[in-house]
């Protein structure tokens, strides 16, 4: 008999490509059964994910009356949380996971998969809200009676498609010059994860060899990159000449919504030091990729895949 695996987020990026990891892999898909946990089982995402034979159940990581239909007969959760930027942030995830955590361990589940992230203000002595939301939920379910491992995923590749996409910068002629623009030092190195078709295949890895990996943190991302490599990559791939222009900080805060300058203000600063991941953020991804079987997606591959999406006009 199949253990059921329960996927919050499932019609998101996170537990989209956990769900998709495990249909098209030949064991896992023997190994699990999945059930999708979304708000709106009719959406076309959801309706999607019911022609390939996931079960749809509706559920609200806010509405805790619902979990416990969510999660009954669960062995594996793979929780995630969306990060919303405001003065509630801190409290609302950890009500959240502790909410899922608490119905799941009263169901009889026996592992938790959590999307995390580091604890910023304990390395840092500065808090970065959208990382120590995750960092003190995390902690949370490390207290409970259940096994459990934690996927912590880098950057978003796909960012490069939205509020970090090269946008245009000046014409000379027939040739237009973009930019990608930041107020961090243009050598910053970030890891970078193409969180659609690679963040499942790091989840899959733990649940291929879920007792190897309990109490373990994967730094989730294919390799570290500067604002400059980027642009320099961009530029090799495309053919459009994109160059990294640090902005001063007041500048790039104007851009901002408010409630979300500061936040990210904090987060940008923490990626520029000690790093992404903390002081070991190399070597932690380094080890975290030995642990995937199947290829990861480079930077340069994810600009070839998305060129014609990725200049914004």
């Amino acid at each position: 008999m199949s253990k059921l695996l329960v996927v919050f987020g499932a019609t998101g990026q996170q537990g989209g490509s956990v769900i998709d990891t495990v249909l098209n892999d030949p064991e896992l898909s023997k190994e699990y059964s999945v059930r999708a946990i979304t708000r709106d089982p009719t959406r076309p995402a959801a309706l999607g994910l019911q022609n390939r034979g996931v079960e749809v159940i509706k559920g609200d990581v806010d509405d805790p009356k619902s979990l416990s239909a969510a999660l009954a007969q669960a062995h594996t959760v793979f929780l995630v949380t969306t990060t919303i930027y405001d003065d509630h942030l801190k409290s609302r995830e950890f009500r959240q996971t502790k909410d899922v955590a608490d119905t799941a361990v009263a169901a009889g589940a026996q592992y938790i998969i959590y999307s995390s992230c580091v604890a910023a203000e304990s390395l840092w002595g500065r808090s970065v809200p959208a990382f120590d939301s995750k960092a003190a939920s995390e902690a949370y379910i490390r207290t409970l009676p259940v096994k459990s491992a934690f996927f912590l995923p880098g950057m978003f590749m796909q960012n490069f498609l939205t509020n970090q996409s090269p946008r245009p910068l000046s014409q000379e002629g027939d040739e237009t010059t973009y930019a990608i623009a930041n107020f961090i030092s243009p050598d910053a190195r970030m890891p970078l994860i193409e969180t659609v078709k690679d963040g499942g295949k790091y989840v899959g890895a733990i649940l291929a060899n879920p007792d190897k990996y309990a109490g373990n943190n994967f730094f989730a991302a294919t390799e570290l990159h500067s604002y400059r490599e980027a642009a320099e990559i961009i530029t090799r791939v495309t053919g459009k000449k994109t160059v990294y222009v640090q902005m001063s900080l007041e500048q790039w805060v104007s851009y901002l919504p408010p409630g979300y300058d500061k936040a990210m203000t904090e987060m940008m600063r923490w990626i520029e030091s000690p790093g992404y991941f903390g002081p070991r953020t190399k070597e932690d991804v380094e080890w975290t990729v030995q642990q995937v079987k199947e290829k990861l997606t480079t930077f340069g591959e994810f600009v070839k895949a998305h060129a014609t999406d990725l200049f914004q006009q």
